[in-house]
């Protein structure tokens, strides 16, 4: 057998509509430019391939959807060995978008390892009848769809299974240049959440997918599922769309699940940068707050604290770049309206844990954690002189969990009577605000704040398995206050200040109180 080369030797050929499968016929007539470009399609590639030609035993050649020279059946062929999900899609999603930027709108390849009797390096071995049955049915997925301005649609699929790896480009009609560009600044950003999910524990890499180009793309959507090495075999997904008037996010797991949702279709109720950012800090807070409280399993609060992020960052940008440079909305808000909303766009969120029953002796006894949180904003009113504005934001916590009795010790329920000395959580939190202004005649009638909470513990103590003690420890808050006189544009004590003091001094006024106006966390202050 002839020296092999490898796969870097082999310069693929790109066109603007991949080759349709061939069958035998044409793969007789096939033209070979080098015998390199035959080797480089089979998995006998680098120092593998010397083993392969003296080793009957050696794993059998790949076969192949159709033949071709192009630099993704290359990756393919380099990545098949890999078993795990990071190294089969190791740059293959960043490859097949670049297909695009090449001028490519239609592929579809397929490896798929032979079950014997094919002879290495030859035409046989490169296609011979593979079918395209594998494309959106691997046990391991990822589908990139893209919907540009102009109307094409575009959608990509990586699936793998033990013994095939396949993937798919289609676009639905012609891509004008700057469609082409922006979906070719995409392929790192595709490439960085394939990665990301294929990690084990899992990232969701989003960001860089949330910064499309709104111009020229009006949707991006990305799905995934990947095999988990457990017992039972389990699997996680994700569900992740975009658009400049909405973000979601659904993500599940062996850890638990997430579902995040952004409305930035209420572009006039955000604020600036840095109100947003204060507003972002607050919510982190109380995440971090109702994990401590509720004793949330570390990496998935990470992974919605994350998420949740993520989906808020480019909310402004995205709507102003859709509408051409203009803000959508009714109207916009003066300084005033503003101090009393978040800055953030409208959402929610709920991550919730897998539960554990850890103690056989009483499986009604779960440690579980679920917390959901929203905010939502109604603008209305005749006239901006008539305007008015309500932001409503909630948040509950629901979770339950096993403490040693002596703090520092590790908790190793059995069904032994010895093993039962703990005591058993139970937290039931809820908290809510409602921000509330309206004008008349131009004139602010009305500006109220209603926050309320109410906190839940439940602790039950038992020694030897006989419970001891059942304690109930409820506890609720409320307040409301009138803000009219506090936004009014009189203020007290500022008849020796000049303008520009009397400007600075409503400018800290107002950022103190939009302080005011989050959620009173679940876990307290």
């Amino acid at each position: 057998m002839r020296a092999v080369s490898s796969a870097s030797a082999w310069t693929p050929s790109l066109s603007r509509t991949a080759a349709a499968p061939m069958d035998a016929s044409d793969l007789a007539d096939a033209p070979v430019s080098s015998p390199s470009a035959i080797v480089a399609l089979s998995d006998n590639i680098g120092p593998s391939a010397a083993k392969a030609a003296s080793d009957p035993g050696h794993a059998p050649p790949l076969q192949w959807e159709r033949a071709s020279r192009d630099a993704v059946s290359a990756l393919m062929a380099n990545n098949f060995a890999a078993g795990a999900s990071a190294g089969r899609f190791k740059g293959l999603g960043a490859a097949l978008l670049d297909q695009v930027r090449g001028g490519v709108t239609q592929l579809s390849q397929t490896a798929q390892r032979s079950a014997g009797g094919v002879q290495a390096g030859t035409y046989a071995a490169l296609a011979g009848g593979v079918s395209g049955a594998l494309h959106g049915m691997g046990d391991d997925r990822f589908s990139l769809g893209i919907t540009t301005r102009s109307g094409v649609e575009v959608k990509l699929s990586l699936d793998s299974d033990g013994d095939a790896l396949g993937v798919q480009l289609t676009a639905s009609g012609a891509l004008s240049d700057e469609e082409t560009h922006a979906l070719g600044q995409l392929s790192k950003a595709f490439q960085q959440a394939i990665d990301g999910m294929a990690q084990d524990p899992p990232q969701l890499r989003l960001g860089g997918l949330m910064q499309f180009d709104a111009k020229q793309l009006a949707s991006v959507e990305l799905r995934a599922q990947v095999g988990l090495n457990t017992t039972p075999p389990s699997v996680q997904t994700l569900s992740f769309q975009a658009d400049a008037m909405q973000r979601k996010v659904a993500f599940s797991g062996a850890a638990g699940s997430l579902d995040v949702k952004v409305d930035a279709s209420k572009a006039a109720s955000l604020g600036g940068p840095e109100q947003q950012a204060r507003a972002m800090k607050s919510y982190m807070r109380q995440f971090d707050q109702a994990a401590t409280r509720g004793h949330a399993d570390g990496a998935l609060m990470s992974l919605f604290k994350e998420t949740f992020s993520t989906l808020h960052s480019p909310v402004g940008e995205a709507a102003r770049l859709s509408t051409g440079g203009t803000t959508p909305g009714k109207w916009a808000l003066a300084a005033e309206d503003r101090a009393m909303l978040t800055g953030l766009a409208d959402f929610s969120a709920k991550v919730v844990q897998t539960p554990k029953m850890d103690n056989p002796m009483r499986l009604s006894e779960q440690d579980a954690f679920s917390y959901e949180v929203g905010q939502a904003t109604s603008l209305g009113g005749r006239s901006y002189d008539e305007r008015s504005i309500a932001q409503q934001q909630s948040a509950s916590l629901s979770a339950s969990f096993h403490m040693p009795l002596v703090a520092g010790t590790t908790l190793r329920l059995t069904g032994q009577p010895e093993s039962q000395n703990y005591t058993y959580h139970q937290i039931d939190d809820t908290a809510s605000s409602l921000a509330s202004i309206a004008y008349q005649d131009g004139k602010l009638a009305k500006a109220s704040l209603e926050q309320s909470s109410s906190q839940n513990t439940r602790v039950q103590r038992y020694e030897m398995g006989k419970l001891k003690s059942d304690l109930a420890s409820p506890s609720v808050n409320s307040l409301t206050r009138d803000l009219v006189a506090a936004l009014g544009p009189y203020q007290a004590g500022q008849a020796q200040l000049n303008q520009e003091q009397k400007a600075q001094q409503r400018t800290q006024m107002l950022s103190a109180l939009n302080d005011q106006v989050f959620l009173t966390a679940t876990a307290g202050r």
